[in-house]
């Protein structure tokens, strides 16, 4: 399943960027030391906007340890040597393994503008997704596998038309029980999709028993790993020549989760309340004798169209066919819904 790739920059030119910034900023600080002495201050030199040169020093000493701890990310002693995934400990002591694995965390942490956002979406759909972990009986570490597939985009498509926030093709989505058709697409209904996608990788776990094979399936599928295994008499994840996609893939997963169980470690931080609130939605559903216009449903929700919208993906098209549909409500929009819908006629609910 396609996942954005993000521009390659050695490690070693990023940590020189690092450590040349701290070196300008010294010298900042020294210029600003030396204006501040009293000779020069009784010639009169003018203080730049009027601040106070120790307010400016301190700002600067600010900059100072904020570019000391960015550095500190590509000294490779200071990074994990104890991780996990899916409660498998991972060999990081394995010299291949430890560069799979940097050439992952150190790219994702180029572009710390994307990895926030990442973050801030990560806590917003967690309730729900945690919810499905728990209902299909799965490792929790799997969310990590719908951060890699869309960085948690609802909206996301690929140029393979995989759709959705867990990037089902459509053939697959239907073998997993999704509705996909001209009018609804189920592989944009958030909480279906989840539980379809998790249930599709426990099945997959069931054959190879192994967590990083049956993503390894997911991404290349499962006829590829089956070939993988047959032909190179391994069923180690770390010991198989994988294409190189997958093999990213899985490292690329466990980069997210260090990152984002880790975040302020690598200089990334996000104040609670400037996290991404979850929306807490209820399934109505309901059944419609005519073809009908998508709006009503927003105005008997008192939502914008695009709110409603947005917490109904799924449904494709601004008319819709006579039929049965689920209905994605928040949960303190319910009861004014079930009202409103119940004044047309042709409309019943289930």
């Amino acid at each position: 399943m396609k996942r954005q790739r993000m521009k390659s920059r050695p490690a070693m030119g990023c940590a020189v960027r690092f450590f040349l910034s701290v070196s300008l900023l010294h010298c900042f600080i020294l210029a600003a030391l030396i204006l501040d002495t009293p000779a020069l201050s009784a010639q009169g030199v003018p203080r730049k906007n009027g601040t106070p040169v120790e307010k400016r020093l301190g700002d600067l000493e600010k900059d100072v340890m904020r570019l000391q701890r960015q550095a500190d990310l590509f000294n490779l002693d200071a990074l994990p040597d104890n991780l996990m995934l899916c409660d498998k400990k991972i060999p990081i002591y394995r010299g291949d393994v430890r560069e799979r694995f940097e050439r992952e965390l150190f790219q994702l942490l180029e572009n710390k503008g994307l990895v926030t956002i990442v973050i801030k979406r990560y806590y917003k759909y967690l309730p729900m997704m945690a919810e499905e972990v728990q209902r299909i009986a799965v490792p929790s570490d799997l969310i990590y596998l719908a951060v890699t597939e869309s960085y948690l985009n609802p909206r996301a498509v690929s140029r393979a038309n995989a759709a959705g926030m867990w990037q089902f093709i459509k053939e697959t989505g239907k073998r997993e029980g999704l509705l996909v058709n001209e009018h609804i697409d189920e592989r944009f209904n958030m909480r279906k999709a989840t539980r379809s996608a998790l249930t599709h990788l426990k099945r997959l776990n069931g054959e190879f028993n192994d967590w990083f094979l049956a993503m390894s399936a997911y991404n290349a599928g499962p006829g590829r790993v089956r070939e993988v295994i047959e032909n190179q008499a391994t069923r180690d994840f770390f010991d198989m020549y994988l294409p190189e996609e997958t093999e990213r893939y899985v490292f690329r997963i466990l980069a997210l989760k260090e990152i984002i169980s880790n975040r302020e470690r690598y200089g990334i931080r996000i104040d609670d309340k400037d996290l991404y609130r979850p929306t807490a939605l209820s399934e109505v559903t309901i059944e419609a004798s005519r073809e009908f216009p998508s709006y009503i449903l927003a105005r008997a929700m008192d939502l914008p169209y695009r709110t409603f919208r947005m917490n109904n993906l799924h449904l494709r098209k601004y008319k819709l066919p006579k039929g049965l549909y689920h209905i994605c409500v928040p949960v303190e929009k319910r009861d004014v819904f079930i009202k409103k819908i119940k004044t047309y006629d042709y409309i019943a609910i289930q």
